[in-house]
């Protein structure tokens, strides 16, 4: 997908800096109101879409570089964000279609993509980095992630000649780490050698390394030992990575956090093929689930210690952390893949209670039960968490994560959910999200949004308000979530594109701020002012605090460039021009008219 901005607007106005402590101010005043108390606004995003200037366009945006980090301050100035919900940031892998899917990566391990890469690299061979990029608009994951790509070359040299600053942090990490990492980086030294990360396709021993069902442990160790006489600084490179991801990751999060913005990271609800093979009796053998992913026993004593260190891991690395495809720890569904069979069970509040005890203990005191989201987007008639239409008892408090795109006329809004008598601070609701398909109008949700922001109907018949009112909507939620490309103006899906090696490669264009305010003018991406405006009129707040109502109005015009008291001075200059250019052919007209009277009076001199 290639993004093209369109420059038509002759000028731009942009918030000026006298103007955005007042922007800000009344942003949350109006968020308040409008929404009974002050709550969360969730940008989400992967990182690897962050915009990069040219000089430095790896291919793959990182959180700890200064254009990911302006962009993070554009989001919260314009859009009042307090939370960044990163997607999964376990190791990516190339799929048969040429695309990198999000939610096949490994569950217990970040991906290379995290790590700093300029902070590390030589300068001249950062440069090199950067001219191997072939394609600057869109997210360009063979520069970065692949096992061939330039970076793994470049990062070998790096770590043939670890820097003396990093020594010392890179053997602790190695020491706390090595018990989850070894297999991992046996299995990453084993697909180098096989070429293959399909593990049928290796030898006996290889295959069932970690299984003591089928391999004596004298056998195991004895096979480890060969394994690192041969591929040890393979392994030892697959730490020196992780070590790097870490350290960038950890570095991201205390620059946020220092913003006023808390980081919050994505619980693949599944494991990798390669986390099976290194904890085999953890899984239910011959079985996948809906996303042909391994699927955990969670009636297995290994199965539950391996789900509460995969918690762990996310625990300790985020400030909270979003449950991916939550209904899957209560009534999980798989299939044999031999016989066909589909299986379900019913866990109730088992496995959710695990996910918040792990949490706690990784908190302490810090511990909040709010800072984990669970991901419930879907109709009601997917999955067994209801009772009726009604959640479960357990499932209340818990804090739900949905986007409109299921709204309908007693669900998926901000309004409906309200109406049920959930709690203001059980559930976030945003537009849409990584899933959902480019917006389009509907007539069903039209007549939804008509009578929730009393918007006559036909109004929203044109699609450019059909999207404002969906922007408009999930304001009367304490809790929001824009994603970040209908948020820019950025139109079309993030997935499942037409072809698949685009899917996920949207990305931010380092003139983000200009791309915005165009799609602004053009009302094609999210005014938060707009929206307020709308929720104010719909509650009657505009009548009962009239001044802020105002205020909401006047940043709405200016965001939109449509207050007339707000010329740019570009417009003026153009005027000013005009208005010179008449009086010059006036004059040229009224010398030309008396040119004889001029000469009579020039001769009579």
């Amino acid at each position: 997908m290639q993004i093209k901005i369109n420059t038509s607007p002759l000028f731009q106005r942009k918030l000026r800096t006298s103007e955005e402590k007042d922007y800000a101010e009344t942003l949350m005043r109006a968020k308040i109101k409008a929404s009974r108390g002050r709550g969360k606004t969730y940008l989400l995003l992967p990182s690897t879409s962050l915009p990069q200037s040219d000089n430095v366009n790896t291919g793959v945006g990182n959180l700890t570089d200064k254009d990911g980090q302006k962009f993070i301050d554009f989001a919260k100035k314009y859009w009042g964000i307090n939370e960044i919900q990163l997607l999964p940031c376990g190791q990516y892998h190339r799929s048969t279609n040429g695309s990198f899917p999000l939610y096949s990566s490994t569950s217990m391990e970040l991906g290379t993509h995290m790590i700093d890469i300029k902070s590390i690299l030589p300068k001249e061979d950062f440069e090199k980095l950067v001219k191997s990029n072939s394609q600057k608009e869109k997210v360009n994951f063979n520069n970065i992630v692949s096992f061939d790509s330039p970076f793994e070359s470049l990062l070998r040299k790096v770590h043939n000649s670890i820097p003396a600053y990093l020594t010392n942090d890179f053997e602790k990490y190695k020491q706390s780490n090595h018990k989850r990492l070894e297999p991992m980086g046996i299995f990453n030294a084993l697909l180098k050698q096989y070429c293959t990360a399909d593990t049928r396709n290796w030898e006996h021993t290889d295959k069932f390394l970690y299984d003591d069902r089928i391999l004596p442990l004298s056998e195991r160790e004895k096979r480890i030992e060969e394994i690192y006489k041969k591929w040890g600084k393979e392994i030892d490179f697959y730490y020196f990575k992780q070590f790097l991801a870490d350290k960038g990751l950890k570095e991201a999060k205390q620059n946020l956090n220092k913003k006023g913005i808390r980081l919050n990271g994505d619980m693949i609800c599944g494991f990798s093929y390669s986390e099976k093979w290194a904890h085999p009796k953890a899984f239910l053998d011959g079985c996948e689930n809906d996303w042909g992913a391994p699927v955990l026993d969670f009636e297995s004593e290994e199965g539950l210690h391996l789900f509460k260190e995969k918690v762990k891991f996310n625990a300790e690395r985020y400030d909270g952390i979003r449950v991916d495809a939550s209904w899957t720890y209560v009534s999980p569904k798989y299939r044999n893949i031999e016989t066909g069979e589909i299986v379900r069970k019913d866990f109730g509040d088992k496995i959710l209670n695990i996910i918040d005890e792990e949490f706690r203990k990784v908190k302490g005191e810090n511990y909040n039960l709010k800072n984990i989201t669970h991901e419930f987007t879907a109709n009601t008639n997917d999955f067994e968490i209801y009772s009726g239409n009604k959640l479960k008892p357990f499932l209340e408090n818990r804090v739900k994560i949905y986007t409109s795109d299921y709204m309908s006329e007693d669900w998926g809004s901000a309004n409906a959910f309200i109406k049920r008598g959930w709690g203001e601070d059980s559930f976030v609701i945003g537009n849409m999200n990584h899933d959902s398909a480019a917006m389009e109008i509907s007539e069903s949700q039209q007549k939804v949004l008509s009578d929730i922001l009393r918007i006559p109907k036909e109004k929203l018949a044109g699609k450019k308000e059909f999207i404002k009112a969906k922007f408009a909507e999930p304001m009367r939620a304490r809790n929001n979530m824009l994603f970040f490309m209908p948020a820019l103006g950025i139109n079309g899906r993030f997935d499942k594109l037409p072809k698949p090696a685009d899917n996920y490669t949207v990305k931010i264009p380092s003139n983000y701020e200009d791309l915005y305010i165009n799609a602004l003018n053009r009302g094609e991406a999210f005014n938060p002012m707009d929206a307020l405006e709308k929720q104010f009129i719909a509650q009657g707040l505009d009548k009962t605090d009239k001044k802020l109502f105002n205020k909401i109005k006047k940043y709405r015009k200016i965001l939109e460039n449509k207050d007339s008291s707000l010329s740019s001075p570009v417009l003026k200059i153009s005027a000013g021009v005009g208005l010179a250019a008449v009086g010059l052919l006036f004059l040229y007209k009224y010398l030309l008219n008396n040119k004889k009277n001029i000469e009579n009076y020039s001769s009579s001199r």
